[in-house]
């Protein structure tokens, strides 16, 4: 057995450390950040350094796209690693600053396990490296005592302390025991979980079946099971039903059922959500539990669910989303309930404060005590901003930076007291909360202003691992490949531009927010990853295995990302969406430059 991943280490860090030179600035906790939880207690010191990165690693083509394959692991991690040569040339030309931030132990923990066995062979080593740059001493002390295998269903175990001049880092790699640990006896399967989308049928009245099927494949592929189709009474309402339905029938292996809309549906229209039901109770894409149709809303507390299930002459599977109120839960007409709260929230305004799990621990203690079954709603976003030009006017936006990968970390804790997931939304523009890319057969409600151009598909590719390890009773993320996904808001708050803006105002909540770029990483053993924002001095960070989050101040200009994996991999993509220091410009609003607290997101594949 080559123990690849202690020579790998040991040739990694020294490229990703310099010599540090001025005082060093903390960056306010995630405590300060986030509300006083305890596991995002976490504060990052960033350092400058001499430390030259050469862009045109690990082949002389800058493609940004390019993917390299090296021959080894060690090779691939050598690559990060300045050679005799580079660091040479560093001494005749200016030498390029570089941000390091240390590595702090991750908040949530996604990764680590401390009563894994370890079965493999075992190596110590120690080593000092004697340079980061031309003419700088580096005073580092590396050790490292690893436990590696080959194969991805034994545990690996490793524990690395490091020390860098007078900025202790002991907790740089964690504990990594419990990685690839196979499930015990008797553990459950949980087959039956399911994640949902919720789909707005109402901005889709041209839908074709190929553009139906075209989102089932993208849904399926991302780990989602089935779209709760949300309907209005629209007069298209019914032919696009009959195409989903047609369209998940064909795919094969993916869910629908209705989510009746009661911004339209009135609590007193049993026959018209009886009738609706009817048409698609026994199509074979109907989703079915204990034999029985899964049907669900929004809102419509006190709606009799037992009348419709007596005009069907079928019982029904209803979880509509209502009031975690144990009066509720005891209706006899529902089989369990929905939550709708997705964001941190008070009276429907942004609060500076983390979405927690409180709510849904309310709505899990009453269903528990009737038997019932509770469906927890998870959502990557929520920025809203109607203006004047249209009659529903709103501007808002919800605490949501960090929220895609935070709330995925509360599912795998709440475990199997949670049924069902449904992700909000699939395709509602107008809020922001999107993960379909915008694009598509779809009408325009206005949002194009701040929708179109960025791109949301990229938080599916991170919640996949989280949905494996869901659905198989995981309290980790099952990382399978090695990715970096990170995403930004597309303008500083400095912005201004009262004057243009179709509303007039940055949104409500604006000032709660940080100028930040985030970059979650999934690897299997670790890397190394370099973020450019703007202007901004580029950041290295040696990353752990598992999911870890960093959050990088935003800067005006480009973004890139470039990263080094333990497994072999490198990748370097430069974001298709720029920062910038002026509001957002739109040809979907010629009148002026906008205010717009949207993200754009993307994916490194390495």
């Amino acid at each position: 057995m080559k123990l690849v991943a202690a020579f790998a280490l040991l040739q990694v860090l020294p490229a990703v450390l310099g010599k540090k030179h001025g005082d060093s600035f903390e960056r306010r906790s995630r405590n300060a950040r986030h509300g006083s939880l305890a596991e995002r207690q976490v504060i990052e010191t960033i350092f400058e350094t001499n430390t030259v990165w050469v862009d045109a690693l690990p082949t002389d083509s800058t493609d940004e796209d390019e993917t390299v394959q090296p021959t080894t692991k060690v090779e691939v991690a050598a690559l990060a690693a300045p050679t005799e040569d580079v660091t040479s040339s560093a001494s005749s030309a200016a030498p390029s600053t570089i941000e390091t931030a240390s590595q702090a132990l991750n908040p949530i923990d996604t990764f680590v396990s401390s009563d894994s066995a370890v079965t493999s062979a075992s190596a110590s080593t120690s080593s000092s490296a004697a340079t980061a740059s031309a003419g700088t001493e580096l005073n580092a002390t590396i050790s490292a005592n690893l436990n590696v295998t080959d194969s991805d269903d034994e545990a690996m175990s490793s524990k690395v302390s490091a020390k860098f001049g007078d900025s202790s880092a002991s907790s740089w790699w964690g504990n990594w025991g419990g990685i690839g640990k196979k499930p015990s006896n008797g553990e459950k399967s949980n087959r039956d979980k399911k994640v949902f989308a919720h789909f707005m049928i109402g901005i889709v009245y041209s839908y074709s079946l190929e553009n139906w099927i075209e989102d089932i494949n993208l849904a399926k592929s991302k780990g989602i099971d089935g779209f709760a189709l949300n309907i209005g009474l629209d007069w298209y309402t019914q032919p696009q039903l009959d195409l989903a339905y047609k369209a998940a029938e064909q795919v094969g292996n993916f869910d629908c059922f209705i989510s009746f809309d009661f911004n339209w549906y009135t609590t007193t229209n049993v026959s018209g959500v009886s009738e609706m039901m009817a048409r698609y109770n026994n199509l074979p894409a109907q989703l079915k539990v204990d034999n029985k149709p899964f049907v669900s809303s929004f809102i419509g507390d006190g709606f009799n669910w037992s009348a419709v299930a007596t005009s069907l002459n079928q019982e029904i599977y209803a979880v509509p989303f209502w009031a975690p109120t144990q009066d509720n839960a005891n209706n006899a007409g529902l089989s369990g309930l929905f939550s709708w709260t997705a964001w941190a929230s008070k009276d429907n305004g942004p609060i500076d404060e983390p979405l927690t799990t409180k709510q849904d621990e309310a709505y899990i203690d009453v269903v528990t005590k009737a038997d019932k079954v509770y469906m927890a709603p998870i959502s990557s976003w929520f920025f809203t901003h109607f203006g004047k030009e249209v009659p529903w006017s709103k501007n808002w936006l919800f605490k949501s930076e960090n929220l895609w990968k935070d709330r995925w970390d509360q599912v795998l804790k709440l475990g199997d007291k949670l049924s069902y997931l449904e992700i909000i939304t699939w395709n509602d523009y107008g809020e922001s909360h999107n993960v379909r890319h915008w694009g598509g057969n779809h009408s325009d409600d206005g949002s194009s202003k701040w929708s179109e151009g960025l791109d949301h598909s990229a938080m599916l590719d991170l919640s996949l691992p989280y949905i494996k390890a869901w659905k198989q009773g995981k309290k980790q993320p099952i990382i399978e490949k090695d990715q970096v996904i990170y995403w930004y808001r597309p303008h500083l708050k400095s912005a201004e531009c009262d004057n243009t803006d179709n509303f007039g105002s940055k949104p409500n909540g604006w000032d709660i927010v940080a100028d930040t770029v985030f970059v979650t990483t999934m690897t299997k053993l670790g890397g190394t990853v370099k973020i450019t924002s703007g202007n901004k001095r580029p950041v290295l960070k040696l990353v752990p295995p598992g999911v870890h989050s960093l959050e990088i101040p935003m800067g005006a200009g480009k973004q890139q990302f470039e990263f080094f994996t333990l497994t072999g991999g490198y990748k370097k993509g430069i974001a298709t969406v720029d920062i910038t220091d002026t509001c957002w410009v739109t040809d979907h609003y010629p009148e002026g430059p906008i205010y717009n607290y949207n993200y754009h997101s993307g994916v490194l594949n390495c």
